[in-house]
């Protein structure tokens, strides 16, 4: 039996045993009288479809389907009607009921209602997912610092341009070793385009057997080879004003590429065995890890469609060209980390000592990464510090953490120096245990002064001369920087821990926060400055007015 399960609401006994004996030889139903029995049994379990008369007792099927759509917007649900409400019926499609059925019922043709809309749910699930997927950023290209890709993003940043005022759509090709990122660069451009709002459909054509590329890429009708038994639309039909990435596209076939060719030019597709030709409006993105100009050389590759993909060409530089991003990225990828991980990021760790603080990528962690040569580049950038935060036996990510990589690629620790960036003795830093250690996540450096001052007006109970001797200023000065900030005991917002009896020094918090930016990001000021939510121009200024060198 078929593991859909189904609800029947019909209160005519005799249809409903028939229906629901018919319906229970192929899925999970069950039959219920009225709406609100129904109601009570969907609130509990999760159903695939609902069958319902349109009149019943009490609260009728239209009723069902407002509450429906209030409660569960994506539960499908086919409607029953008597020929004389099959008005009511149609409003109820247009108001958001799958399908409608008018009495009496023919049995089979149920059937087949409801495994179209079975099918039809199904594919609106896969599209709500991919997008909710590219969306989610899991592909983000963000600002690095590194020439290369400033480039790249103001490359993209002008195709984006050339559609918005033209609607011309020139081909793009990507490439660069594996784990460079190609396709979240394809998504990136997708996101970015008044297209975002359509399909972005990926094929990776090294993943599709030969025999099987054509009908892929450009469908089949019915009885057009051996085991067509019905007709299938093609990716490029299906990818229609939104983007398809062919990915790996080298590995392409000559016959293939020709068809291809003529695809991208006519814009237009046939289905193998058809005789119509469909108008298709495609960005098409390609992408490989293969010299292209070499294989054209060597008769492997189309030169005219060499040419004609690579119209606009994005190189990807390989990790190990770019060692400045290197540390941006390991803590951008710490944070999704903690992220898909939710028992990391309510401070509970399997093996740590500390139960109450998180995973971070130390100095000599940063160091390790930094000078290892990636060959997996940022693909495997990401695996290792997924795999570290999984494996991790202590409060921080260092050197320890690498060693299975390969021990030929790994750095010596001969030249590493701790002492880059030297906080003061009295500066709390990440080792520390105070309650002044930068969260995994960063934080607004703007706002540490005015909480700070906060939290001792509080813990003073509005006496400037007790919270000033908490901050270690004078009593002019504190008057200064409330009048700055515009703070005053009601209006003050606390720190999240009192201020020790001892007070504090602003200046060698904000020190402190600098200090631990720097030695997580590696001593990189962009990533350091993105971590404490700054410019570069703020970063730089509070650099010089503490005197801290990187």
């Amino acid at each position: 039996m078929n593991s859909i399960r189904l609800v029947l609401i019909e209160d005519e006994r005799l249809l409903a045993r028939s229906i629901h004996r018919f319906l229970s030889e192929r899925y999970e139903c069950e039959w219920f009288e009225t709406v609100e029995q129904a109601i009570v049994y969907l609130r509990k379990e999760s159903v695939d479809l609902v069958i319902s008369d349109v009149q019943l007792p009490k609260k009728s099927g239209i009723d069902l389907l407002n509450w429906a759509l209030e409660n569960q917007p994506h539960l499908p649900i086919i409607l029953i009607t008597a020929f004389s409400s099959v008005k009511e019926a149609v409003e109820a499609m247009r108001i958001g009921a799958y399908d409608y059925m008018s009495k009496p019922i023919d049995l089979e043709a149920l059937e087949l209602t409801i495994e179209r809309t079975l099918k039809n749910r199904r594919l609106q699930n896969e599209v709500l997912y991919h997008r909710k997927q590219q969306r989610a950023g899991e592909g983000d290209f963000l600002e690095l610092p590194s020439p290369q890709f400033k480039k790249i993003e103001m490359m993209l940043q002008r195709l984006v341009e050339i559609e918005q005022q033209s609607g011309e759509l020139p081909s793009v090709l990507i490439t660069g070793e594996t784990g460079t990122g190609k396709g979240s660069l394809a998504r990136r451009l997708h996101q970015q385009s008044p297209r975002r709002d359509d399909a972005f459909i990926e094929v990776n054509s090294t993943a599709i057997p030969e025999t099987m590329v054509e009908t892929e890429l450009f469908g089949h009708e019915k009885g057009a080879f051996t085991g067509a038994v019905g007709q299938r639309v093609g990716l490029f039909e299906l990818a229609n004003g939104g983007t398809l990435f062919l990915d790996e596209i080298g590995h392409l076939s000559l016959g293939i590429q020709a068809k291809l060719l003529k695809v991208i030019e006519d814009k237009k597709v046939r289905r193998i065995g058809g005789n119509r030709e469909i108008t298709v409006n495609v960005r098409i993105v390609a992408a490989t890890n293969i010299g292209l100009e070499e294989a054209v050389h060597q008769g492997a590759f189309r030169k005219d469609l060499y040419h004609r993909l690579g119209l606009v060409h994005l190189k990807l530089p390989a990790l190990r060209e770019t060692p400045e991003t290197i540390s941006v990225l390991a803590e951008l990828f710490l944070q999704s980390a903690l992220r898909k991980y939710p028992s990391f990021t309510s401070g509970k760790l399997a093996h740590s000592a500390n139960a109450e603080t998180f995973p971070r990528i130390s100095s000599r962690g940063h160091y390790a990464l930094t000078h290892y040569s990636w060959p997996g580049n940022i693909r495997e950038l990401k695996n290792e510090i997924e795999r570290s935060i999984l494996f991790h036996s202590g409060d921080s990510l260092d050197f320890e953490h690498l060693q299975h990589l390969d021990q030929n690629q790994m750095p010596s620790f001969s030249g590493f120096s701790n002492t880059k960036v030297e906080p003061s003795a009295d500066t709390f830093t990440e080792s520390s245990g105070s309650p002044f250690q930068l969260p995994v996540e960063g934080l607004s450096l703007l706002n540490v002064e005015p909480r700070l001052i906060g939290q001792a007006l509080l813990q003073s109970t509005g006496e400037n001369s007790s919270a000033a001797k908490l901050l270690k200023i004078t009593q002019e000065e504190l008057r200064y920087r409330l009048q700055k900030h515009e703070l005053n005991q009601e209006n003050a917002q606390g720190w999240e821990h009192p201020l020790p009896e001892n007070g504090v020094s602003i200046s060698e918090i904000e020190k402190s926060y600098l200090c631990q930016a720097l030695a997580r990001t590696g001593n990189n000021v962009t990533g350091a400055a993105r971590l404490l939510n700054l410019s570069r121009d703020q970063m730089r200024y509070r650099l010089e007015k503490y005197e801290i060198v990187t």
